[in-house]
């Protein structure tokens, strides 16, 4: 039976991956928990040179792009979890619809263990 894709992910943390893989560039890599298939999924990759909010906006627009071309609606998540660089946590302020960076995000942000040591 094929999992269909809906607009479920509402209870989903969105998980992010950031990998310097090459000199002067970064992937990027945006993750879910899927409930159905009891597994990560990542829902996009992006090779950039850059890491900055306009850069990082830009991946969110064309991922919205595709969302919306696949019928799946706004893309609704219960959180967001990645590790501690501003620049990261400016763009769910932006992306998430909040737009005002001193506005908290109160209970939809995480920071992971490894991070903090």
């Amino acid at each position: 039976m094929a999992h269909k894709l809906g607009n479920d992910l509402q209870n989903a943390w969105m998980m992010f991956d950031h990998i310097k893989h090459v000199q002067g560039w970064t992937t990027i890599a945006y993750h879910v928990y899927d409930l159905v298939y009891c597994k990560v999924v990542t829902i996009t990759v992006c090779n950039m040179q850059s890491e900055d909010i306009e850069v990082q906006c830009i991946l969110w627009k064309k991922l919205n792009i595709v969302v919306k071309k696949k019928g799946l609606g706004m893309l609704v998540f219960k959180g967001f979890m990645m590790d501690g660089a501003q620049v990261n946590w400016n763009v769910i302020h932006i992306v998430d619809g909040i737009g005002d960076l001193i506005v908290k995000m109160v209970d939809k942000k995480r920071t992971c263990f490894f991070h903090w040591i």
